[in-house]
């Protein structure tokens, strides 16, 4: 029969005072922030929590349980950003974060064991991942994507109009050739984005019909095998990616920042002078837009902003449980900089 983990034993891992542990457990006041959620935590790996249905309650109700793919999870640049928005708005309303990283498509014990009062799903996942969470009766919030399959709450960025407006931009600026780079099986912002670049293109002289659309995306774009590409940075795979264009065009318009900025290292590579030759232009307005030369226009996305809406939307799920799903979608806005030329009409 496997022992029972005491307070005592709690105290010692963590040297501090029985009291201080037994406040925490009782869920009273006299420690910090900090100090709680180490506790918690400790207590929870120790396998305290799961000996009575006292502390189990106490723990649950404080705790969300954040996910993210591991995949999301190295593109710390955007995603970081909205975890942060995550923890900032969570520590406000008087909760704990538990994070993790999903190498495979597993449930968490915090979630099998009902040990969160909640669930932040951040990035894309399976449908069908989506319904094993949902079975376990704990509110839900996607961020960063969305489900066809299965009504759930959700905080999006408006990719289609973010686009949309982008590509109108590029067309005004005289661009005819206008190219889309970006790996539509990435996330469902990429798929998007992708469709907001779609409807702008019938604004062109050369797009005549929406059935032509398809036609022109094919002769300038590249729409697949990208992303992993990025994520480990190998300018050499992502040069071959753009060589592999039918026809280059004026423009490049990206999925996202990273994938730009990788976009640009490879066209200087093969001798392109951006926005003199090339011009490019991303999505999300990374810190490292600024860094880069040239400094890469992008349509604005308030990262912060989506993850801070997420908790604010899951504290008005506790108290509307019966309510009907709601998508909450963030505005963006194009942030002009250098790597975008004036093309000649």
């Amino acid at each position: 029969m496997k022992q029972k983990v005491t307070m005592k034993e709690i105290a010692s891992k963590l040297g501090l005072s029985i009291n201080s542990i037994s406040l925490v457990l009782n869920d009273r006041a006299g420690v910090s922030d900090e100090t709680r959620s180490l506790v918690l935590k400790t207590a929870e790996e120790m396998g305290y929590l799961e000996q009575t249905k006292k502390y189990s309650k106490t723990y649950s109700g404080k705790n969300l349980c954040i996910l993210i793919r591991r995949v999301y999870f190295r593109d710390m640049h955007f995603y970081s950003k909205v975890l942060l928005g995550i923890e900032q708005e969570a520590k406000k309303n008087n909760y704990d974060v538990l994070m993790t990283v999903l190498d495979q498509d597993e449930i968490p014990s915090s979630i099998k064991n009902k040990k969160v009062a909640g669930i932040v799903i951040v990035g894309k996942i399976s449908d069908d991942y989506l319904v094993r969470v949902k079975q376990y009766d704990i509110p839900v919030i996607l961020v960063d994507t969305t489900s066809l399959t299965n009504s759930t709450d959700s905080v999006m960025t408006d990719n289609h109009l973010g686009a949309y407006q982008a590509v109108c931009y590029l067309i005004d600026k005289g661009f005819q050739k206008i190219g889309y780079f970006g790996d539509l099986d990435y996330t469902v912002s990429v798929r998007e984005r992708f469709w907001g670049y779609q409807e702008a293109l019938v604004h062109l002289p050369e797009v005549k019909a929406y059935t032509e659309v398809s036609q022109y995306i094919k002769r300038y774009s590249v729409i697949s095998d990208i992303e992993q590409y990025v994520l480990d940075n190998d300018t050499a795979k992502i040069t071959e990616r753009v060589k592999s264009v039918r026809e280059m065009p004026e423009v490049f318009f990206c999925s996202n920042d990273s994938v730009a900025i990788q976009v640009c290292n490879s066209l200087k590579a093969m001798g392109y002078r951006i926005p003199e030759d090339i011009s490019v232009m991303g999505f999300d307005d990374l810190d490292l837009c600024t860094m880069v030369v040239p400094k890469l226009t992008t349509v604005q996305v308030n990262k912060e902003l989506m993850g801070r809406r997420a908790i604010q939307l899951l504290m008005w799920r506790f108290a509307n449980k019966t309510n009907p799903a709601e998508k909450i979608m963030i505005g963006v806005h194009v942030i002009e900089r250098d790597s975008v030329g004036q093309k000649n009409r």
